[in-house]
């Protein structure tokens, strides 16, 4: 009867939204502008979002309340799942995820036809056909390829949600980055129906620019807690590998940054119109290929992806058809775009901005040919074993950041339409000394410190453009400061403040500007990583595993450590306990104290659902001493093996240790251990540019207008 339901109340909402649709199309072939036909076409589609919102609490609802009845609930949940996890296990699985994504396309359906039905009278019927379609095309593939609803029989208890994913990161992660995603509809929808309709407005660019900026916060958001999750969880030492789906969101924040910049441009001089266009379509359209590259199973290389589902192929064609219509769209418009004024000058604000977007897009272009690369050499050659690896990607990020950081500096400093020579001569000549000085007093305290080389040379390079750039945004504050202390009367703290309030959005964005410097600073760290692999003997209370100036010793010894792990009978070594541990797969329905019971494994009452390797380390440096503990841990049910990292963190570095494996037979542990530098940066960089978002959306105070400022 749930499962009926469920299925029941998707289908309803494909059935509201296609005949929404067909209203819709109805008054836009016919030229039928009756607001009556449109509001129903609207009421239509709104419903339908409604519906897929009733399936979506109502599949929460049944994993609550451990129904495993429906055979989703029992994959992914079980009845000793934590409430919270409960909640984030509705997306860990294909089907649930899906299921978000569409809820999500909903609610914004909800915003669009409520904030925009008055506001966009004329492109409305338009875009919201768009949107629709989208939607609808999700919830087709909801109903008929990876419906969540279906039943399952006679089963008292699920499987339970992945250890690795039963973290409060992710329970935040997916849903932000869908928000993201999903966000770039809207500009995208706006975007294409003005073009359509052959409506040019401010108050479009002033919409798009607005939910853009929303979409891509949230997106910057979602994929650095992703990042701090795979720190935390993943046990490899890093927070960005280049994984194929990592890169896949990359892809459309790029995009999205260039159109952020560009759209500036086009505000303030009304160029770049048709760039604009192919930025925010190419925007949207990588989003579509991020969620065809993870479920459509083309790429396994990824710790990310889902299983090979029925859905990729459909997402795949979904794709082609969005990009080939959307092409077809701006060929057939192109001449209905016409810009006020042309590019007069490479030293003008307007060029600073079209190299940015040059930038962005080439950066995007390489990561989407090294994504596809092992996929069409597959196709064509029969093998996939081609693949740009991180040195690789590294190498272009250098090279890109060094060019980004350049043209971040010199662009604050432009005017509008041309930047005479002596003005730039004067302008530049003090920050320019000032990053001089910085680099080379940074390349002789890196090269005193280690050794003088390529690495402390690029690095010294990065912290001049860092000083370059915080430079001229400080500049900024300091100048528009004074000229309010001296036109205004204001004290200097009431100045800075009215320089936000009177332009929240470019005073926002030299926020996020500042926040960027910090994160590329902690960034900056990696190139000083250190990393070892070793191991420590228990018997011998004076082995240890040296890493730079820092000693990993074992403070456990051979009874404490069997104490707070597992009893073991003498044959019992780590091999056979993994071997036993993966026959446990396979017999998902017996429990934990069944396990024991036939093993000499003792059970452990604080440890209900897996057993755990432990083991006390000190860290030394000099005379400071810090107590430590690494795990890792054998899942039972569901079946899983996860290394619980050691971490100390302060501002300078993260200690990192993982838990390789032991030797029983010779009471010897193998450790991995890293000192990565400045890691602490990249999330207070994030903090900065999440702040300097909301500035620029206007979420702490309204734009107050002042004139003559």
């Amino acid at each position: 009867m749930i499962s009926i339901f469920g299925s029941s109340v998707i289908f309803l909402a494909l059935t509201f939204s296609i005949i929404g649709i067909g209203i819709l199309l109805f008054s836009r072939l016919s030229n039928n502008k009756d607001d009556k036909i449109i509001q129903s076409g609207s009421n239509a589609i709104f419903g339908s979002s409604i519906l897929i919102l009733i399936a979506f609490f109502h599949l929460l609802y049944q994993i609550i309340n451990n129904n495993f009845d429906v055979q989703f609930v029992a994959k992914v949940s079980s009845s000793t799942t934590p409430l919270l996890y409960k909640i984030g296990s509705l997306w860990a699985g294909s089907q649930g995820s899906l299921l978000l994504w569409t809820s999500i396309i909903a609610i914004y359906i909800i915003y669009f036809i409520l904030s925009k039905h008055k506001k966009f009278k004329e492109i409305f019927p338009t875009a919201l056909i768009i949107i629709a379609f989208i939607f609808s095309s999700f919830i087709g593939f909801l109903f008929f390829l990876e419906n969540p609803f279906n039943p399952a029989y006679n089963l008292l208890d699920g499987s339970g949600t992945t250890p690795s994913l039963q973290n409060l990161l992710m329970l935040i992660h997916p849903p932000l980055l869908y928000m993201g995603y999903i966000g770039f509809l809207i500009p995208f929808s706006i975007t294409l129906s003005s073009l359509i309709e052959n409506k040019q407005d401010s108050e479009y660019l002033k919409s798009n620019r607005k939910t853009t900026l929303f979409s891509w916060l949230i997106l910057t958001v979602a994929i650095i807690l992703g990042g701090r999750w795979a720190y935390l969880e993943l046990g490899w030492g890093g927070y960005w590998a280049w994984d194929p789906v990592e890169n896949a969101s990359l892809m459309p924040w790029l995009i999205s940054t260039a159109y952020l910049h560009s759209i500036l441009v086009e505000q303030n001089k009304g160029m770049l119109r048709l760039w604009n266009v192919i930025l925010i379509s190419l925007t949207y359209w990588l989003t579509i290929l991020g969620v065809c590259i993870v479920r459509s199973g083309i790429i396994q290389e990824s710790v990310h992806t889902f299983a090979e589902s029925p859905i990729g192929y459909w997402l795949l064609g979904l794709t082609i058809i969005i990009f080939i219509v959307t092409l077809l769209i701006i060929i057939f418009n192109a001449k209905n775009i016409k810009p006020k004024e042309k590019i007069e000058s490479f030293s003008s604000r307007e060029s600073g901005f079209l190299y940015n977007n040059v930038l962005f897009v080439g950066l995007m272009l390489f990561i989407m040919f090294s994504i596809l690369q092992p996929v069409f050499h597959k196709v064509i050659f029969e093998s996939s074993n081609v693949m740009v690896d991180m040195n690789g990607y590294n190498g272009i990020a250098v090279i890109f950041g060094i060019f980004l950081l350049l043209l971040m500096g010199i662009g604050p400093f432009l005017s509008w339409r041309k930047t005479p020579n002596h003005i730039l001569k004067k302008i530049f000549f003090i920050p320019v000394i000032i990053s001089g000085i910085t680099f080379l007093i940074s390349f002789l305290i890196l090269g005193l410190t280690d050794r003088f080389n390529l690495t402390n040379f690029l690095a010294s390079i990065y912290i001049m453009l860092i000083v370059f750039v915080a430079f001229g945004i400080f500049d900024e504050f300091i100048r528009a400061t004074y000229l309010r202390v001296k036109n205004k009367n204001e004290n200097h703290f009431r100045a800075f403040i009215n320089l936000f309030k009177i332009n929240q959005s470019r005073y926002g964005g030299y926020i996020i500007h500042l926040g960027f410097l910090v994160m590329i600073f902690g960034i900056l760290g990696k190139a000083f990583d250190l990393k070892t692999s070793g191991s420590i003997n228990l018997n011998n209370e004076s082995d240890k595993i040296q890493i730079g100036p820092y000693e990993v010793l074992a403070v456990s010894d051979v009874s404490n450590y069997k104490k707070h792990s597992i009893e073991k009978s003498d044959n019992i070594n780590n091999n056979d306990l993994v071997d036993y541990l993966n026959q446990v797969e396979e017999q998902s329905r017996v429990t934990y104290k069944q396990l024991s019971n036939k093993t000499s494994i003792k059970y452990n009452e604080d440890r209900l659902n897996h057993f755990a390797q432990i083991v006390n380390l000190n860290i030394q440096e000099g005379s400071n001493v810090e107590l430590m503990h690494v795990e890792k841990r054998y899942y039972t049910s569901p079946f899983d093996i996860t290394k619980e990292i050691a971490l100390s963190s302060d501002l300078v570095k993260d200690i990192y240790i993982v838990l390789d494996r032991i030797d029983y037979n010779k009471n010897i542990i193998f450790l991995t251990v890293w000192v990565n530098y400045l890691v602490n940066w990249v999330w207070i960089g994030t903090a900065i540019m999440l702040f300097g978002g909301l500035i620029s959306l206007g979420v702490f105070g309204r734009r107050i207008r002042v004139r003559n400022n």
